[in-house]
């Protein structure tokens, strides 16, 4: 809402710093990840203010278009994964929304750990994509019978990770698809717009897993306006964990489509209105 502003992501070069940075200097190539409040620091334009507590060194191996699609992801995938599930090799992990930018990063993510993919997507295009992009199995929703398909696969343990985008009335067959001890990190509601989000209480009482409802990476990195402190511990070992996986290609940048020049930003918003892309949608200068 305003007075906010938009963008959490940018990748470039730093021109200038105050008198009391230390971890950055002219000359740096740097993106950003979200650790502010986007009424204090907006990140779209030709030029943007950004303090170094939310800025990433990110690999050399990277360009700005690829490095300004990684943090916000491989961020939030891995707070989630490794500081609040402790996620270990050989878990299953389902992520919904899969073929977001998200859902990839969390699929890179889950693969890097050692850890088993289940992705799940709407559409059955999709699915040859998912499976291109590491995931152990695709259920497309509408098609497949998720519940029994994630048991089936899980020799009727279920998933020790619910990673979830959507929420909405089908987080319920998910939430009776989990592990016992299991754990349900919610960190979107595109589901949940126009419906509500059931939540069995059954399931809760048999499984007796960690729910996590409203998983955000502000909870790791920190946002004054929400009066959350950050985590300098474990930002920290995010960069390193991140930046090593980056430089060694076991993390990749997913880019679906680059538009030139700011010109193209209005077209940009509408391509990502439309829902098709799988990937980031970056808007480069030149």
């Amino acid at each position: 809402m305003f007075p906010a502003g938009i963008g959490y992501d940018v990748a470039g070069v730093i021109e200038a710093v105050g008198p009391e940075v230390r971890t950055v200097k002219p000359g740096d190539r740097v993106s950003t990840f979200p650790a502010v409040s986007l009424q204090d620091y907006p990140a779209h334009g030709e030029a943007v203010i950004y303090p170094e507590n939310a800025l990433f060194l990110y690999p050399q191996n990277l360009n700005p278009r690829e490095a300004v699609s990684v943090s916000t992801g491989l961020f939030a995938a891995y707070f989630a994964f490794v500081e609040l599930a402790g996620l270990q090799p050989d878990q299953f992990v389902v992520i919904t929304a899969a073929s977001s930018s998200m859902g990839l990063a969390a699929i890179q993510l889950v693969k890097a750990l050692g850890a088993k993919c289940i992705a799940l997507t709407r559409s059955e295009g999709k699915r040859k994509r998912l499976i291109q992009a590491g995931a152990d199995h695709v259920a497309v929703a509408g098609v497949d019978d998720v519940n029994e398909m994630i048991l089936e696969i899980t020799k009727g343990e279920g998933a020790d990770l619910i990673y979830d985008g959507v929420a909405g009335p089908r987080l319920e067959e998910l939430v009776w698809a989990t592990r016992r001890f299991g754990c349900v990190i919610v960190y979107g509601h595109l589901g949940a717009m126009d419906a509500a989000t059931p939540l069995p209480l059954g399931a809760c009482f048999l499984r007796g897993f960690n729910l996590h409802p409203s998983f955000k990476i502000f909870d790791f990195t920190g946002n004054p306006k929400l009066g959350i402190r950050p985590n300098p511990a474990a930002i920290e070992r995010a960069k390193t964990f991140v930046a090593a996986g980056l430089a060694s290609g076991l993390l990749k940048p997913v880019i679906d489509r680059v538009f030139t020049g700011l010109d193209e930003y209005a077209a940009a918003h509408r391509y990502m209105s439309a829902n098709t892309q799988a990937g980031k949608i970056v808007v480069a200068l030149r």
